[in-house]
């Protein structure tokens, strides 16, 4: 007689091979504080009063790195994400630069959970140090130092110079735009970043910006006589500013000027 395999009990220890590779649902329970019973202890309900008083705000559960489970994330990195918090009322970022820099806080943009900080080209040194310096913000790590071409997007001034700052204690990061005109000087921040010191000679090679201040401002991807302008900029041709015969032709590239470059 055929043998009834869905009343046939499991044997202990796991000796059924395919009930033990199904997982199981709805998988490990995690141990919150939410997840006791008030009854348990007279001191719970006080205990889960404090904790909703200092988050303010519910956890939320999202599946574990390892796949055996759930865990409980904590809702600041939900709500605010690695910007801080996305209100400019309560960025201690922004609350610190307009305290101090009243009248070079410019305007705060946030756009997708980011953050970013217009500020005035010439305090962008001392902006730098007081981020730096501060003890409960503490960028103290450029991650980033670069240009954007505004060119037909505004009238001026033409660049933005973009600065990424990040905060390794408060894990958070950090915009600060400046607009600088095209034959206007941008503070260098070598002496308050080391790392600047690349990446504006790489900012002044490809969209041709003067950091005044740095130590050593030359072309850093192209030869220092380079005398054909600035690559990234918008109006650069796409093959340059001069007659070029590749190998094998006689006469000349077809030029391409147009800066939406069809």
């Amino acid at each position: 007689m055929a043998e009834n395999r869905s009343q046939t009990p499991a044997q202990p220890g796991g000796a059924d091979p395919q009930r033990a590779t199904e997982p199981t649902s709805p998988g490990p329970q995690v141990e919150s504080t939410e997840s006791a019973s008030p009854a348990d202890s007279p001191g719970d309900d006080e205990a889960r009063a404090a904790i909703a008083v200092l988050e303010e705000r519910t956890p939320v559960l999202e599946p574990a790195t390892d796949k055996t489970g759930v865990r409980v994330v904590d809702p600041a990195w939900v709500y605010t994400g690695y910007w801080g918090p996305l209100d400019e009322t309560q960025h201690p970022a922004v609350l610190g630069l307009r305290a101090n820099f009243p009248d070079d806080v410019r305007a705060v943009v946030i756009f997708r959970d980011e953050v970013t900080i217009h500020v005035t080209p010439a305090r962008l040194a001392e902006m730098g140090a007081f981020l730096r310096d501060h003890p409960e913000l503490s960028y103290r790590v450029l991650t980033d130092l670069t240009a954007v071409d505004m060119l037909r997007l505004r009238a001026t001034p033409r660049f933005d110079v973009v600065v990424t700052l990040y905060s390794i204690p408060n894990r958070q990061r950090l915009r600060l735009k400046a607009a600088v005109a095209e034959d206007q000087p941008c503070p260098s921040l070598t002496g308050v970043y080391r790392a600047a010191g690349w990446l504006e000679r790489e900012c002044y090679d490809m969209f041709g910006i003067v950091f005044e201040g740095h130590p050593d401002l030359r072309r850093m991807l192209l030869a220092e006589d380079w005398d054909e302008g600035h690559p990234l900029r918008k109006d650069y041709p796409i093959r340059g500013y001069k007659q070029y015969v590749q190998p094998g032709f006689d006469k000349p590239a077809p030029r391409i000027t147009d800066y939406r470059r069809y």
